[in-house]
């Protein structure tokens, strides 16, 4: 792997590196308005539970999403955030090959060599997985499926694990349904399990926000991973869920901590999901501070800047004139934490990610980017 594995979020090493206490974190995507209002008051609540162990199989918690979401309990695990179950579900499987699609999260890879697995790449760079929607055509009659199939036969070569993530990161796309089943029906075909990420699933739009869970009772080798931790707000305490069969779960659950998800997450989940009205208001609150930060992106005269808009929480700059680095510093120095995607394998040039939050943060970077490019002008 390429460099020092980075991730977004690090307040303590960015404070150490520019010598501030307090940043504007768009480094890292999560919803920017916090959790729902009563969590606070269920982890005030859930302290008098610190005395005792949690629930080994965060019983309470699965039956409330079983509720929300229509999926059966025993077709759903509770881990400490997303990446942990990843490992947990790696170290299980123990896959010989694994494919995954790039530039995307460094976990998996972290993951599967953790396992010796070999690892093959699907490249998408930073148009995602539109380059491989396009292959599919817009109809039945448009589509040349031996060609596409032929494709991702040579992809999946030796491979019996496939990671897929959509909406992905860092690219915001989504792999379209037609392309997805067309996935689907090859790893089923040649013997190889799917681990489908869909931890930005909840910051889509209504109409795109379709999910994999629905292909689970027909598809044992699909593996859906979903995260609490983003869309509710809840980094520090881990949330993440995983939905497949349950055969497949009883052997998950013989690698996995039996404590790794404490009380206090476990109460925060299960209080989250019941406000029924906050999705909606996030959702809302993030398409405004969207429109409003590309409307002033494009009106900046950034020209040799090129941002790739998504319909999630986060979003794509290219810098064609300068280099990352450069710019990353400068923003740091103002107080503006964004991502470096100079460890994405497979995402050649210079890009940095940023999250999306209120329209005043967008404005504070939309500023701290003039202050850059434009200061041989000043």
């Amino acid at each position: 792997m390429r460099g020092e594995t980075m991730h977004g979020g690090n307040l303590r090493r960015a404070q150490e590196l520019y010598g501030r206490d307090s940043f504007i974190d768009l480094s890292a995507n999560i919803n920017p308005f916090g959790p729902p209002p009563r969590v606070w008051e269920s982890l005030q609540q859930g302290m008098e539970d610190i005395v005792n162990y949690p629930d080994p199989e965060s019983q309470a918690l699965r039956k409330k999403l079983s509720d929300h979401l229509g999926i059966p309990t025993e077709s759903i695990m509770i881990g400490n955030g997303a990446g942990d179950l990843i490992f947990t579900i790696v170290q299980a499987l123990k896959p010989k090959k694994v494919a995954i699609p790039i530039p995307t999260f460094s976990e998996y890879e972290r993951a599967a060599r953790s396992v010796g697995a070999e690892v093959s790449y699907i490249p998408l760079g930073p148009e995602g997985w539109e380059k491989y929607n396009q292959l599919d055509g817009k109809s039945e009659t448009s589509r040349d499926e031996s060609a596409v199939d032929q494709l991702w036969r040579e992809f999946l070569k030796g491979c019996d694990l496939l990671f897929l993530c959509s909406p992905h990161n860092p690219t915001g796309t989504l792999i379209g349904k037609t392309m997805f089943e067309r996935i689907l029906r090859l790893t089923k075909e040649i013997g190889c399990r799917i681990l489908f990420d869909e931890s930005f699933l909840d910051f889509l739009p209504d109409e795109s926000r379709q999910s994999t869970r629905t292909y689970l009772e027909t598809n044992e080798h699909l593996i859906v991973l979903y995260s609490l931790t983003k869309f509710y707000s809840l980094p520090g305490l881990r949330l993440g869920v995983v939905f497949a069969h349950s055969s497949l779960l009883t052997t998950f659950d013989q690698y996995r901590d039996p404590w790794s998800v404490n009380v206090l997450a476990q109460h925060a989940g299960i209080t989250a999901l019941e406000d029924l009205k906050f999705p909606d208001d996030v959702r809302e609150k993030l398409r405004e501070s969207r429109s409003f930060f590309y409307q002033e992106f494009s009106l900046s005269g950034f020209s040799n800047w090129r941002l790739w808009p998504t319909t999630v929480n986060f979003a794509l700059i290219e810098l064609l004139k300068h280099t990352s680095g450069e710019l990353i510093q400068h923003l740091g120095g103002q107080g503006i934490l964004v991502r470096d995607c100079a460890n994405f394998i497979g995402l050649q040039g210079n890009f940095i990610r940023v999250a999306i939050k209120d329209v005043f943060v967008m404005q504070r970077l939309i500023e701290g980017l003039k202050t850059y490019y434009f200061k041989g002008e000043q």
